[in-house]
């Protein structure tokens, strides 16, 4: 459908928390472009290709890097099951595997006695999506288990500090995040903390 430029607002861009991909339900990052009836493509402009129509993302902070204080994990729909055709049983029947479910790990007494504890995210290899998931998720994904689309994620263990100083917790996290990003190449994962490095500190 042709729409005329006086319609269309080009070069728009989001960094997330906004807009997920109608098709895939995913997150969506990048450039975008709006029409004059309400519509959202991905993409610069309609001349780029593919365009894919985007949706108003409802926050989930457990996906999307929120806060939620009154997170309780048995509360979690688990994640749909995906099939991959590649596994196969001996009877040729596919093995169904799990996307990661988001929970978060919450510090125990003695992880502040110790001033930090690990956080646990996996990120989607071929988009910059990211999800905080528990240490059992984490082992099965790093351990390569077919009861998981491992292959699909890259799980990583993060350090997180949570006693002393409140400007060095801060300038701690932020820097181990940054250092993953540009080590690893995660582009985007410092701002999917929205600034929230002093997160569990006491």
């Amino acid at each position: 459908m042709y729409y005329p430029k006086s319609q269309i607002k080009t070069n728009l861009f989001t960094n997330g928390n906004e807009y997920i991909i109608s098709t895939t339900q995913e997150e969506y990052i990048g450039f975008y472009y709006q029409i004059s009836n309400g519509n959202f493509y991905t993409g610069k402009n309609p001349n780029e290709n593919p365009t894919l129509l985007l949706e108003p993302f409802t926050n989930n902070p457990l996906i999307y890097g929120g806060e939620q204080e009154n997170f309780i994990p048995n509360e979690i729909t688990p994640a749909t099951p995906t099939l991959d055709f590649n596994f196969l049983k001996l009877n040729n029947t596919p093995i169904i595997r799990s996307l990661p479910t988001p929970i978060q790990t919450r510090p125990t007494k003695k992880d502040y006695d110790l001033g930090v504890f690990s956080r646990y995210i996996v990120k989607k290899n071929n988009e910059n999506i990211y999800i905080e998931i528990n240490k059992e998720q984490f082992l099965k994904f790093q351990n390569r288990d077919n009861d998981v689309a491992w292959d699909l994620y890259t799980p990583k263990e993060i350090i997180w500090q949570i006693k002393g100083d409140k400007t060095q917790t801060y300038t701690t996290n932020r820097n181990i995040i940054k250092l993953v990003e540009n080590r690893d190449k995660w582009y985007g994962f410092t701002q999917w903390f929205k600034d929230r490095f002093l997160k569990y500190h006491k």
